[in-house]
């Protein structure tokens, strides 16, 4: 399939995946394409700390020396302006989105407590009967808003983060060959946007030899000034070759351990990040995620990535 057709299917046609009604369907038709790709595709459930999530895998993890990995899930969605985010650095990610996610619940706090305290007295239902009922149902509507948005409320567009990430693995998988697809295998994890439970499930069924594969992490990789490849230090050399394999403006960041909180990185020894990235001060941004500029995904950058696996593969 086009890859321009793809973004229509998975940014516009599954474009939330927060809630599980909308994660399983997502999972159900990327599996259909993986096998259109020549690959075996399963579901592999699981939970950590009792969350369940489940991954759709292609391929044979065990047997792969190359896997690569995109988280499907979508984030929440953030009140108020944009935050940055930080895809090498999740300790940044983390505080920068906590006081947007959270804003609305605060609020309604904030005015649940201001009705108590202040106008609570003053209700009067004989001499000021309309705003007394006015009153009330705004104590009734900040008390029970928060209820609903435990957990956050699933942003509606997600282009970028991280359907562009999907794709490129789908595109990937398309263009590799019969022998390549031996050795290569596709993971898109469940909750990579927190609480990494993907994460966690491809290190439960593989132990410690998933210290010993190439880990190749797709986030963001759809909108952006450069490629960032993001690598620790015993993972150097595989950065070095996929710049090799990449055109464009690129830049290589090494991500020390306390930049890896809250990160899928984190989980992996042998393993590269690759987003599309903007320099900010001495740090690296993706723009206009969790929230509704997130309507953009260049077809070019994808089918250019997808390629450079290959090559890397190679």
């Amino acid at each position: 399939m086009e890859t321009q057709d793809l973004i229509i299917k998975y940014a516009i046609g599954i474009s939330k995946r927060y809630r599980r009604k909308e994660k399983n369907f997502f999972v159900n038709e990327m599996g259909k394409d993986f096998k259109n790709a020549g690959y075996e595709v399963k579901a592999v459930r699981g939970k950590h700390n009792r969350v369940e999530g489940i991954n759709m895998v292609a391929g044979d993890l065990k047997k792969a020396d190359t896997i690569i990995i995109a988280n499907y899930d979508t984030p929440a969605h953030i009140y108020g302006n944009p935050i940055k985010y930080y895809p090498f650095n999740g300790a940044a990610s983390y505080s920068n989105a906590l006081l947007p996610t959270w804003a609305p619940m605060i609020i309604c706090m904030i005015v649940a407590i201001y009705i108590t305290l202040i106008q609570v007295p003053k209700l009067d239902y004989d001499t000021k009967l309309i705003s007394s009922i006015f009153w009330v149902v705004a104590l009734f509507v900040s008390l029970i808003t928060p209820a609903f948005m435990i957990g956050g409320l699933g942003n509606k567009l997600n282009f970028n983060r991280n359907t562009s990430g999907c794709i490129a693995a789908l595109k990937t998988a398309e263009l590799l060959s019969d022998e390549q697809k031996k050795h290569v295998a596709f993971v898109l994890t469940d909750y990579g946007c927190t609480r990494h439970i993907g994460d966690y499930l491809i290190r439960n069924e593989l132990g410690d030899s998933v210290d010993n594969k190439q880990v190749i992490l797709l986030d963001c990789v759809g909108e952006g000034n450069m490629w960032g490849i993001g690598y620790k230090e015993s993972s150097s050399a595989l950065a070095d070759r996929m710049e090799k394999c990449l055109d464009g403006s690129i830049i290589k960041h090494e991500c020390p351990k306390e930049d890896l909180r809250y990160t899928s990185f984190s989980f992996y020894r042998k393993a590269i990040l690759i987003s599309r990235v903007k320099k900010y001060y001495d740090s690296y941004i993706v723009e206009h995620t969790a929230c509704s500029q997130d309507i953009n995904c260049k077809d070019k950058y994808i089918d250019d990535l997808a390629q450079a696996i290959v090559k890397f593969v190679k």
